[in-house]
């Protein structure tokens, strides 16, 4: 299974640090709704390199912004002990985490 995989470099008060946002592979571009609540996998943000899920848990290892989106991606995060399984929200039964390190 692959997993799109966007990483960008944002500049904060003369830090660089890595925003990554991950998705798994058949939800770029679709918007899930749930009462108020949008979450919507854009192409701007997770639209990046299709990769195997080894190398997108290497990246979420070495990167202190991540969000993640999907069943798989999000599965291993919390396989990995990346998130937290409490961490893990869900927007019309779709999962996405938020991981940040400090």
């Amino acid at each position: 299974m692959r997993v799109y995989v966007k990483v960008m470099e944002v500049n904060e008060g003369g830090v660089l640090r890595r925003v990554v946002g991950m998705c798994d592979e058949g939800l770029l571009g679709r918007v899930f709704r749930e009462g108020d609540l949008v979450l919507e996998v854009n192409e701007e943000f997770f639209g990046g390199d299709l990769l195997e899920l080894d190398e997108a848990l290497y990246i979420a290892e070495t990167s202190e912004n991540v969000t993640a989106v999907g069943e798989v991606i999000v599965g291993k995060l919390v396989e990995a002990g990346l998130a937290h399984p409490q961490a893990v929200l869900r927007i019309a039964g779709v999962p996405y985490v938020i991981l940040l390190q400090v």
